[in-house]
């Protein structure tokens, strides 16, 4: 590959591909191209290997050129997020926590407390509360927290954790005013006459202090400011009489280049000979032992591991300024905003095409400083493009907002030729999840978010759960569903997923207010309704029904879903059907004077499907109600009308239990295709032709069934309260 400075900022297993459309980059043999359409921008990557490097030149370091122990904590401000908390654990490093949401991620990514550390500030009583169940060590700040944790030792005396003082050693590092935290006037940390105050209260009331802790600054490149800061801490240490067992923290912040114009640039390895040199210098001078070294770099182990990719919207040229206008800036990273950070870009096609005049990168939002980088050596790019800025790994995820309404981009974790998500995009529904409606609103429901879909001339209704303060009543699913007055609609199909778990979980129900065990067409609504809130991608993935499992497949941009829904079962008891015990197959009833010949499957729900040589809506309607509320279905029952036109074409019309006529419905046609090929009528690839439209049915050996169809959004709103303005309690 032809090397140039700005690949060398991108993560160590970036490529310039050659394909037949040209050049393009790839990382971790992921081609960046097809990332972008697959999952959309912007889009962050994270490229393990290169965090699997930076790790293991602070440890080998640290073994090289520290003669004691020494350990090394993961700054989780810079970006913690259950993947990242789980990939410090692959390398047994601590996880340094900052309040009750950077906990609670470590919890989830079971971190031992051992390795959790706390810092912060203005500790609240219940972070300290939390942090003495969850956390091993406490960076205490200031002495009011001291005075916090001291109260809470009284009632828990045991479990306090290893309390660190953090020392303000009056040393500033060559960064940006804004991310200095040593100076004598910064609010971090606690002067030397406080120290020793401190050390007198931990030490009076019998709480585990044994270590010390300072950090200068972030982003620095030059050592020399932290020779000061040590040696003041080391007199410090001698003053107090620290003990063999004893830790000393030096903070993390060691810099990293973001634009060519930094390299070369000192190492990982240099910043830790130097620091562990003066530390082992100033023991030995003072008499005192070594301490334990903790070292807590965060930019440096992810920064270059992350890569920001945008898709460019428009270019502007002003009398002095090329602009390149992308669909990410200031909400996802507000870096140049907060102190004009540098970075350098590429085009992720043909990365190495000639520079053209300088140019300014920036962002959709509205505001002036929504500018990513300015003034760049950059190549003539066309709208639609994809850009990809590197070193994006710190502190732009972890500071990103939702101004202007934006959301927040998902992040995919790449390593061996595979990309995984480890964040999920924002939806627009995010942004309202937490909403409440004004006080005076007199139901809840105008906070109430839907989203309404079509499916074959079956329209759903999809409501998250966690959106509804009660419970839908059924006569407000009636009023809902109601075709004059309400949205019009043939079922609710309610999201009851939860976000711990691994599969998603829904509820349907039907027009009259009962509840549906499975509905195919509502299946395929829902896994589309996931894929607009970007919750899945191209892999399949489960769904629980009260009717069983199933696992979806969304492809053509969301248009065509394929829903595994498990097999078609003829026997007696799972439909149930009254009578011994027996598979319903060609079984007669008589209704109304009329004989009708019928099987009986469950595919999750009850279906009697009676066989025709001719059919028609008003037969449908005719026996239909009459069918479902028979006496030998003591669950009611779906009915589908089934002609065979030929071995791989069957058609139905469709009374569907609890919703009346319908013109198109997924297990119904599962159910009618699965009594055909049982009867030796058709194969087991079948097109199922409804006044709706067509599904594609395909029966296994076993009578497993695929179903695949069409699936299109309709209306997203919110649910007005005027729909429920005639619902009285008797209807």
């Amino acid at each position: 590959m032809k090397t140039s400075p700005r690949i060398q900022l991108f993560p160590h297993t970036t490529r310039n591909k050659t394909t037949r459309s040209g050049n393009q980059l790839t990382i971790a043999g992921c081609d960046l191209t097809e990332l972008a359409d697959q999952y959309g921008t912007p889009l962050y990557v994270y490229d393990a290997a290169t965090l699997n490097a930076a790790v293991q030149s602070y440890q080998l370091a640290l073994t090289q050129f520290y003669p004691g122990h020494a350990g090394i904590t993961y700054a989780g401000k810079a970006f913690l997020s259950l993947a990242i908390a789980q990939w410090t654990q692959r390398h047994n490093l601590w996880v340094d926590c900052t309040g009750l949401g950077e906990l609670r991620i470590a919890a989830a990514a079971a971190v031992p407390k051992e390795r959790t550390l706390i810092h912060g500030v203005n500790k609240s009583p219940q972070v300290l509360s939390t942090g003495i169940s969850q956390a091993g060590t406490i960076v205490v700040d200031n002495l009011t927290e001291l005075e916090r944790l001291k109260t809470l030792a009284q009632s828990n005396p045991t479990n306090i954790p290893d309390i660190w003082l953090r020392f303000r050693p009056g040393a500033a590092v060559e960064t940006h005013a804004h991310i200095q935290t040593g100076q004598h006037d910064s609010k971090f940390g606690m002067s030397g006459q406080e120290i020793v105050q401190a050390a007198h209260i931990c030490r009076a009331n019998k709480l585990p202090f044994n270590g010390l802790h300072f950090h200068l600054g972030s982003q620095f490149h030059i050592p020399d400011p932290i020779e000061h800061a040590i040696r003041r801490t080391l007199d410090l240490a001698e003053e107090l009489q620290m003990g063999a067992d004893w830790t000393l923290c030096l903070g993390g912040g060691w810099g990293v280049p973001y634009h060519e114009d930094d390299l070369p640039h000192a190492s990982i390895e240099d910043f830790v000979h130097f620091s562990a040199g003066i530390v082992v210098d100033g023991c030995t001078q003072r008499g005192i032992p070594l301490p334990r070294l903790q070292l807590e770099p965060g930019r440096s182990l992810v920064a270059q591991a992350g890569v920001a990719i945008y898709r460019t919207g428009t270019i502007k040229h002003t009398p002095e300024r090329r602009w390149i206008l992308l669909d990410g800036g200031l909400a996802d990273n507000p870096r140049f905003a907060l102190y004009q950070a540098r970075y350098s870009a590429l085009p992720i096609v043909e990365p190495l095409r000639p520079n053209a005049d300088s140019a300014w990168l920036a962002g959709p939002f509205c505001e002036s400083g929504d500018v990513l980088i300015e003034a760049l050596p950059f190549p003539e790019i066309d709208p639609g493009e994809l850009i990809a800025i590197p070193v994006s790994g710190a502190y732009q995820l972890s500071m990103a907002s939702n101004y202007n309404g934006a959301t927040r981009p998902a992040v995919l974790w790449l390593e061996d030729g595979q990309a995984t998500v480890i964040r999920n995009r924002e939806s627009p529904d995010d942004l309202i999840r937490h909403d409440k409606p004004l006080p005076n609103s007199s139901t809840n429901f105008s906070s109430v978010l839907f989203h309404k879909f079509h499916g074959l001339g079956n329209d759903y209704i999809v409501v998250r759960e966690d959106d509804l303060e009660t419970p839908f009543t059924p006569a407000q699913i009636q009023q809902i569903c109601d075709r004059q007055y309400g949205f019009g609609s043939d079922g609710i199909a309610l999201d009851c997923s939860k976000p711990k778990d691994d599969f998603f979980t829904v509820r349907f129900f039907n027009p009259d207010g009962s509840e549906a065990e499975k509905s195919g067409n509502g299946l395929r609504i829902f896994a589309r309704y996931l894929w607009d809130a970007e919750r899945v991608g191209l892999e399949a993935f489960q769904i629980m029904t009260p009717g069983g499992e199933v696992r979806a497949l969304v492809h053509q941009g969301g248009e065509s879903v394929t829903i595994e829904m498990g097999k078609a079962d003829f026997d007696s008891r799972q439909i149930p059907t009254e009578g011994a015990h027996r598979e319903s197959i060609n079984e007669m009833m008589l209704i109304d004077g009329q004989e009708l010949t019928y099987c009986v499957v469950s595919m999750g729900n009850p279906h009697c499907v009676v066989l025709c040589d001719e059919i028609s809506v008003e037969d449908a309607k005719k026996w239909g109600p009459l069918i479902e509320k028979e006496a030998r279905f003591p669950n009611r029952t779906n009915v589908q009308f089934l002609k065979v036109i030929d071995r791989d074409n069957i058609q139905i019309e469709i009374w569907e239990r609890g919703a009346g006529y319908t013109l198109a419905s997924g297990s119904s046609s599962c159910a009618a295709a699965a009594v055909a090929h049982r009867l030796g009528l058709c194969d087991g690839d079948i097109t199922v032709h409804m006044p709706g439209g067509e599904l594609e049915i395909s029966i296994g050996e076993n009578f497993d069934i695929n179903m695949a169809g069409p699936v299109a959004k309709v209306w997203q709103g919110n649910i007005s309260e005027e729909v429920f303005d005639d619902l009285t309690t008797d209807k």
